[in-house]
């Protein structure tokens, strides 16, 4: 076995295969709105995932560094499990009259263009980007009980948290990688503008649609719990204002934002060795 062979990547990908068969219609809090804003970012991972992966296929053979290749295949290897995990999901809500499929071929849509008129940097700066969102949602995910304990389904609260934690183990590979390559500033940050402003965009529309489609439309009382939980006095997203904009910082690196003891604490909870 050569040394190479003998290099492992600092995190494990993980096997999952989660079954959504008695997923109560209303698995957060027992309400519409925040059980759709959920059901709509789940909506986005199998083809956001898909993206972040031809991401980096596209400059992996520029990398030499046998360790950093081995962390690149394990990030592809969790990314992939993640995009499998919440398609079955996403199915499983469509059938079950929660129409995220929709949103799923949108997005997908709209990636595809990405990829058609955007450079592989470019890509890799989108890539980096969204990583961070996804990797200070995780974070707050497993910080906050308050928010996690209220996912009334085990299996969707194993999934969620399987996910953060991921998510939290592999959140410099991409910034790494880009960093390797290109130290561009300007890009990565008009980047994240972008990136982040279509994301809010497309996840209002959806989680309009998400309760029309549901007949919450005008559900004033779901509306003000779940807009206050999210961007109220220590809402969970108003909590992520700066360190998102810290993405912004020329020194900026993810591992500025320390969530190791989660991690730790969540995967002894789920059980999990690696």
């Amino acid at each position: 076995m050569t040394a190479q062979a003998r290099i492992k990547a600092s995190f494990p990908v993980r096997r999952m295969d989660f079954g959504f068969t008695d997923v109560p219609r209303y698995w957060f809090a027992n309400d519409p709105f925040l059980t759709h804003f959920l059901s709509s970012l789940s909506s986005l991972f199998p083809e956001g995932e898909f993206f972040f992966v031809t991401s980096m296929r596209n400059v992996r053979e520029l990398i030499e560094d046998p360790v950093m290749q081995k962390e690149i295949s394990a990030f592809i290897g969790q990314e992939a499990m993640h995009s499998k995990e919440h398609k079955a999901f996403n199915d499983y809500a469509t059938e079950h009259g929660i129409d995220v499929d929709f949103f799923h071929r949108r997005v997908g849509k709209l990636l595809k263009f990405g990829h058609k008129i955007l450079s592989h940097k470019q890509q890799l700066a989108v890539t980096c980007a969204l990583e961070h969102f996804t990797a200070t949602i995780a974070a707050q995910l497993m910080k906050r009980e308050d928010w996690n304990g209220q996912m009334n389904d085990p299996v969707m609260r194993k999934m969620w948290l399987w996910h953060a934690v991921e998510e939290s183990e592999h959140k410099s590979v991409c910034y790494d990688t880009y960093q390797k390559l290109y130290k561009d500033y300007p890009t990565r940050a008009i980047a994240m503008v972008i990136a982040w402003s279509i994301l809010a965009v497309v996840l209002a529309d959806q989680q309009v649609r998400l309760m029309a489609k549901d007949g919450q439309l005008f559900n004033g009382k779901s509306w003000a719990k779940g807009m206050w939980s999210l961007f109220g006095y220590k809402g969970f997203i108003s909590e992520l204002a700066l360190p998102l904009l810290d993405y912004f910082r020329p020194g900026f690196h993810p591992e500025d934002h320390y969530s190791d003891d989660l991690e730790q604490k969540y995967k002894a909870l789920l059980k999990f060795e690696g």
